[in-house]
């Protein structure tokens, strides 16, 4: 099988187990009490990744992409006449604010362009006294930033609000405690730092919080989904079967590698990276104190052609993604999923050649 390495900030590239578990569960019924046993098992392990508390805590599984889990959660607020306080830095928080608009939801976006969130401003919002629940993202993958949800939930916890956190390029490998960390609601997906194949929502929400949520949705009811998997060990609709195969099996690889551990190799292999595009001339979008260990944004050079750059790095099987910055051109570089270094360090070979002689 050929292997393209996979340079965007998700789906991930997955190991040949991963892949594997997919074919070799084979042509299954959803319904039987087999398939119902795999996704508690999943269920159990994604709580044993993310909190210290699990009994308190539900993991509900969705056919969907991450947004799905995230519409899930933001489309099941129960909100009577006070509003979400929506920290924004990237795309990704605009999105946020895209859903809940969506459904009618009151939301104030606290806009931090692009860049680094002020704690001491995001206290004297939370502080007004307006809000009932506040939304952030850990890492904002439009620039790489890695946001202090843990500061941002005490925060809020001190005032008694509900915390959301899109977790999705974060979860699995930065380490969470929802219990500990004070995170009510958190919105992950298969595909990503889990290193499963793409298709699976994951909402971990505390079970306090479920049973006051509102259904706006039919698909996404996340108290609905919930009480029906508790009585059933179903999922109400159709679920990937193959794709639950492929997850549980890189739930079992996270558990050997662990979460530290997997932090570690992504670091190393994005400190891999940036030393060598920096003596490339090219500049990070964020600053090193902020970025995260997972993906990287530069800015794209004067003169710098990135479609070319793109294709001319596909023709040798290795995937990197363009920018999202308004202002900027700009382009990213992730370092998720099983990668190695040696797949890393011959990308870096062929960045160099390119740059030998840039179209």
């Amino acid at each position: 099988m050929r292997r393209q390495v996979l340079l965007n900030p998700g789906p991930a590239c997955t190991s040949a187990k991963v892949k594997e578990a997919a074919i070799e569960i084979g042509d299954v019924c959803p319904r039987e009490e087999e398939t119902g046993k795999l996704m508690r098992a999943i269920s159990d392990k994604i709580k044993g990744h993310l909190t210290s508390i699990p009994k308190d805590y539900e993991a509900v599984l969705f056919t969907s992409s991450g947004t799905g889990a995230l519409e899930a959660i933001l489309s099941s607020l129960p909100l009577k006449g006070q509003k979400v306080l929506n920290i924004v830095n990237g795309e990704y928080g605009k999105r946020i604010s895209d859903i809940l608009t969506m459904y009618k939801i009151p939301v104030v976006d606290l806009d931090f362009e692009n860049g680094e969130i002020d704690l001491a401003v995001v206290k004297e919002y939370i502080n007004s006294g307006f809000y009932s629940h506040v939304a952030v993202v850990h890492c904002e993958t439009t620039t790489g930033i890695i946001n202090d949800i843990k500061t941002i939930a005490k925060i809020a916890k001190d005032k008694n609000l509900t915390v959301i956190v899109d977790a999705m390029s974060s979860a699995f490998a930065y380490p969470i405690d929802m219990a500990v960390d004070g995170i009510d609601f958190l919105a992950c997906s298969s595909n990503k730092l889990v290193q499963g194949l793409p298709g699976i929502g994951i909402v971990v929400a505390r079970k306090g919080v479920i049973q006051n949520c509102y259904a706006r949705s039919y698909y996404f009811s996340l108290k609905d989904q919930v009480d029906y998997f508790n009585k059933t060990n179903q999922m109400r609709f159709t679920p990937a079967v193959q794709i639950l195969a492929s997850l549980d099996t890189a739930l079992d690889e996270l558990g050997e590698e662990g979460i530290e551990n997997r932090l570690k190799r992504y670091t190393q292999l994005s400190q891999l990276i940036r030393t060598k595009m920096k003596s490339l001339g090219f500049h990070p979008v964020v600053r090193l104190k902020y970025n995260s260990a997972v993906i990287t944004a530069y800015y794209e050079p004067l003169g710098f052609n990135f479609n070319s750059f793109h294709d001319y790095l596909k023709e040798r099987d290795f995937i990197v993604y363009p920018g999202k910055l308004a202002d900027n051109k700009s382009f990213r570089i992730a370092n998720i999923g099983d990668l190695k270094v040696e797949e890393i360090n011959n990308f870096l070979l062929h960045v160099s050649e390119y740059m030998k002689n840039p179209i």
